[in-house]
């Protein structure tokens, strides 16, 4: 008898967020800057790719829109705290949140923000942070797992105190993070480790989950089909 995790089971967690992150990349990637001048509604997940040539992120560029740089979701405004929450549908955080990576990236005096592409997906929460651990345990984005602080917001009351991320202390010029004191043994060993983790992490594993094939387009058993 099968045992039942050999059962597909379209509704596990696991299987819904996976479908998650098929359908975000299967969209089109457009320029980050570009997101600015569009109007769309909802919280999602997304992928934001390097296209450059910043010697940092060169193995990046030269597979482009194959492994993100980062990945990230956004969730209805008023979740946190859980007063006045928006439904997915009225919320604007998806949008919000792309604006807020290219408006801290225009700053960076390192970055320029036409060489950066982005994929999104408004969807619903419930699903996306399944789809955000699986992309970033697969595909290992540079400024999830080694350049921790891109993502997190100007620091508030309270935390002013705390060094500065080891992200703004590799990209200087955002003013917020050019504040807070340096990150202990400053930028040197942060970028010999993206350097290093970028040899081995800048092309899709041959494990990862990659998007399905179109329906018809392969036999029962995975042959391509001649029709």
């Amino acid at each position: 008898m099968s045992d039942r995790d050999d059962i597909y089971d379209p509704l596990r967690r696991e299987n819904l967020g996976r479908s998650v992150q098929w359908a975000l990349e299967e969209t089109d990637p457009i320029p980050l800057g570009s997101v600015r001048s569009r109007s769309f509604m909802g919280c999602g997940i997304y992928a934001i790719y390097y296209v450059g040539d910043h010697d940092l992120y060169k193995p990046l560029a030269a597979h482009p829109f194959e492994v993100p740089i980062y990945v990230g979701r956004s969730t209805p405004e008023g979740s946190r705290t859980g007063s006045d929450v928006k439904s997915p549908e009225e919320s604007k955080s998806l949008r919000s949140r792309l604006m807020t990576h290219a408006n801290k990236i225009k700053k960076v005096n390192d970055l320029e923000i036409d060489d950066f592409y982005t994929r999104f997906l408004p969807a619903d929460d419930l699903f996306t942070p399944m789809a955000e651990s699986m992309m970033i345990a697969e595909l290992q984005p540079v400024w999830n797992v080694i350049l921790h602080g891109f993502g997190v917001n100007t620091p508030g009351d309270g935390r002013k105190d705390q060094t500065r991320s080891k992200w703004h202390e590799v990209h200087r010029g955002v003013p917020a993070g050019d504040a807070l004191p340096p990150h202990p043994g400053g930028p040197v060993p942060l970028r010999e480790k993206v350097i290093l983790h970028l040899g081995t992490h800048a092309v899709r594993p041959a494990h990862a989950a990659g998007v399905p094939p179109t329906a018809g387009s392969l036999d029962w058993d995975g042959a391509a089909s001649s029709d």
